[in-house]
């Protein structure tokens, strides 16, 4: 059986600063994965001793990175790809452990056997239904959990994350609405078994979630950092805990600003709804 499959890791160049730190300690704790890891920038190339990391570059042609949105970029990354089955990471999920290799590797020729769509690989995503699979180690999401799509790692397949994308939405909108469809769509999403696989006890990808927030520097990276002997400005970025708190402006502001998208999304469901009869 072959069970290969590619890690994609979803960037920005303006994380740039993250992607160091993010390959020294992916070649630190995942030495044994010799496949292909394509780091989606927009123009940037990156290169790391012993890692084939491809740099997609998904707006080296078009030269319009300042107008596309995040979903385009991801699209336009995905279509590039070869393989069927991808593992999902984004630039600062800074592993902190040894990854099991033989299970993920042991997932995806499950999928591959059994249609699975996506396989959450950590507890930190939904909070259920679950039901009991054919697998001991694995639970069916169930159709109407929340955060049924989620940004955290995951096994997808490609056409079927593909599927869930929208041009015109944000990472936030991707999970919200996209679980919104995926309640609707009769997609298989398992999710490790929450009592073998546990957040600091027994992670197959161990990670941390995640390494910056709104911009800014989790504090749980200094440690991780120094660990590995990782130096980084982070005077840059500064720390999470130095962010000024949003006030009600900022959130009604946001909220204006990402009307016209969530109406599209709406709109689509809608559609999505009729298509497949469903009138509640």
């Amino acid at each position: 059986m072959n069970n290969s499959y590619s890690i994609f890791v979803n960037t920005t160049d303006r994380f740039e600063d993250c992607w160091y730190p993010f390959f020294k300690l992916f070649g630190t704790y995942w030495p044994d994965y010799k496949g292909k890891i394509y780091l989606n920038t927009e123009y940037k190339e990156f290169s790391y001793p012993g890692l084939n990391i491809i740099s997609v570059k998904n707006s080296s042609i078009t030269k319009d990175a300042d107008k596309v949105t995040w979903s385009e970029c991801l699209i336009r990354a995905l279509n590039v790809i070869d393989e069927d089955i991808i593992l999902y990471m984004q630039e600062d999920y800074f592993l902190k452990a040894p990854v099991k290799t033989e299970t993920v590797s042991d997932f995806v020729g499950r999928m591959k056997e059994n249609d699975i769509d996506c396989l959450h690989l950590t507890d930190q995503n939904t909070k259920g239904p679950f039901s009991l699979s054919e697998y001991t180690d694995l639970w069916i999401i169930g159709q109407s959990a929340l955060d049924r799509v989620c940004c955290q790692a995951a096994l997808w397949k490609k056409e079927i994350l593909l599927q869930y994308i929208k041009t015109w939405e944000s990472p936030w909108q991707f999970e919200t609405n996209g679980t919104k469809r995926a309640n609707l769509l009769p997609h298989k999403f398992y999710t490790v078994n929450r009592n073998i696989y546990k957040l600091n006890i027994n992670e197959i990808v161990p990670y941390i979630f995640t390494g910056v927030v709104q911009g800014r520097w989790y504090e749980g990276v200094i440690e991780l950092f120094k660990e590995n002997n990782i130096y980084v400005d982070f005077r840059k970025r500064g720390f999470l805990k130095d962010a000024k708190p949003k006030t009600l402006a900022d959130r009604l502001k946001k909220r204006w600003r990402n009307l016209p998208t969530e109406l599209l999304s709406s709109l689509y469901l809608l559609k999505l709804k009729c298509k497949l009869k469903i009138f509640n």
